[in-house]
């Protein structure tokens, strides 16, 4: 057995120790310019920093996020590629927000998941499958309206829902939800409009 010692001094036994880090944005080229910068560069929904025809985007770009109402940056390549690409499109004349659900993945070894959405307004949530047996997926819900989703080792149709029912604002039933035997479309009850 290995331990972890906390920097308190604290000595903690561990078999295996998970450790999760993000990024500083390296915005220190940018101090003498007259952008905005509060945990990256500023941009608004279009990408724009506020100086005139100046874009940012990927892991440097704190934008506003229209979803989940509230600013953020993400750090993964996903986002990178898709703010990239929209940025360049708005250089080029047009005029589209930036609208996307927070999404990654990763896959170590055998074991391969994703996530999509925002969890921090969620007021519960529901599990299918086993958490123990590495076959699950959470799926978290504001009232009825699904906001986040994680899948790990599930069947295809998990993944091909998550991300059209979050950005949809489908409404959902917590316990058909929850019923592993029932068909995942079982638990759709009704369709909002997004706000």
């Amino acid at each position: 057995m290995s331990k972890v010692v906390l920097r308190s001094g604290q000595v903690l036994p561990a078999d295996l120790v998970v450790v999760g880090v993000g990024v500083q944005p390296n915005v220190e080229l940018f101090e003498d310019m007259s952008l905005d910068l509060e945990d990256g560069i500023l941009v608004d929904s279009f990408l724009q920093t506020a100086v005139p025809d100046v874009y940012a985007a990927g892991d440097v770009a704190c934008y506003i996020d229209r979803m989940y109402d509230t600013r953020r940056r993400f750090e993964h390549w996903d986002n990178a590629v898709t703010q990239g690409s929209l940025a360049a499109r708005n250089m080029l004349g047009e005029h589209e927000p930036f609208v996307h659900i927070p999404y990654f993945f990763s896959d170590v070894f055998d074991l391969s998941y994703e996530y999509w959405g925002e969890t921090s307004r969620a007021d519960h949530y529901v599990v299918r499958g086993n958490l123990l047996s590495g076959s699950f997926s959470v799926w978290w819900l504001s009232g009825d309206r699904l906001v986040a989703a994680f899948v790990m080792d599930r069947p295809e149709e998990e993944r091909q829902v998550a991300q059209d029912w979050i950005e949809n604002g489908h409404s959902l039933s917590a316990d058909q939800l929850s019923d592993d035997k029932l068909p995942l479309q079982a638990a759709e009850i009704v369709v909002t409009a997004s706000d």
